[in-house]
């Protein structure tokens, strides 16, 4: 039991995925199945909002991916007309490699007002340091933050090592590497992506790792590096916000985790 209630914070969920409510529930299942999993809610903007109110949620980072490159602006159009919809809202734009016009849509997500970039490299099915995704990495270093799906036990893609690679070509990448660095790939993630560039959030991990555990990856990378994240429509929005309640952990780790962490990274 935490020695705390869900009113003494502001929450921020760092890492939330929406769709479009004709595809909200399609979309929700596709991803739970990915994972071998029943998706705690539909993936759309309403039950977002819905659920996070519940625990007090204040503002949420909202993206998709595009499986396919022709799938990408209508992507990035969505998530910018439901930021416009809903000032809770935080918007990610996505790319693809194999897209013809990536600099183009660079700028275009820049107009559009969204702040990042979120990439999957297992659905989206390129390898994170691939020669396609360079040309990504060269267009946003400087200009957009990237979030990245971390780790997989069943492919290499997204892997711990391959990040730290393109960290190594791109130095000044500011990524947000989710999953705490790297899904079942912790002990390599916090091996190789302590870097001052590089955030974590908490998404998809509390459920199986250990208090202890967690509270150690926090003080290794920081608590100042940590963002919550729920990882919506994936898990129970309130399993996620208890586990991270019941971590115990200090009144100061608490508040940066759940909010100011983000506000003051993104300077709001």
């Amino acid at each position: 039991m935490s020695r705390y209630a869900y009113g003494d914070f502001d929450i921020i969920d760092a890492h939330a995925h929406i769709f479009p409510e004709a595809l909200a529930d399609k979309a929700a299942e596709n991803i739970g199945g990915f994972y071998g999993l029943k998706p705690g809610h539909p993936g759309s903007a309403e039950e977002l909002l819905r659920e996070g109110s519940k625990y007090g949620v204040k503002m949420y980072l909202v993206c998709s991916v595009a499986t396919a490159p022709h799938q990408v602006r209508d992507i990035n159009s969505f998530i910018a007309k439901e930021c416009a919809g809903h000032p809770e809202f935080f918007g990610f734009g996505t790319l693809h490699p194999e897209m013809d016009d990536l600099e183009d849509e660079v700028e275009r997500i820049i107009r559009l007002g969204l702040h990042g970039i979120k990439l999957h490299p297992d659905f989206q099915r390129f390898k994170l340091d691939s020669p396609s995704s360079l040309e990504i990495y060269d267009l946003i270093e400087g200009r957009l933050p990237l979030l990245l799906h971390m780790g997989d036990y069943r492919y290499d893609s997204s892997s711990p090592e391959r990040l730290k690679r393109v960290l190594d070509d791109f130095p000044k990448l500011e990524v947000l590497a989710a999953h705490f660095g790297g899904f079942m790939c912790w002990e390599s993630a916090r091996e190789l992506l302590r870097r001052p560039n590089v955030k974590f959030d908490t998404s998809s991990s509390l459920f199986i790792l250990d208090k202890a555990y967690v509270r150690e990856l926090i003080d290794h990378y920081g608590v100042e590096n940590c963002f919550f994240g729920t990882d919506f429509p994936l898990w129970n929005y309130g399993g996620e916000v208890e586990r991270f309640f019941e971590l115990d952990l200090p009144y100061d780790y608490m508040d940066r985790i759940l909010s100011r962490n983000f506000r003051d990274y993104f300077r709001i």
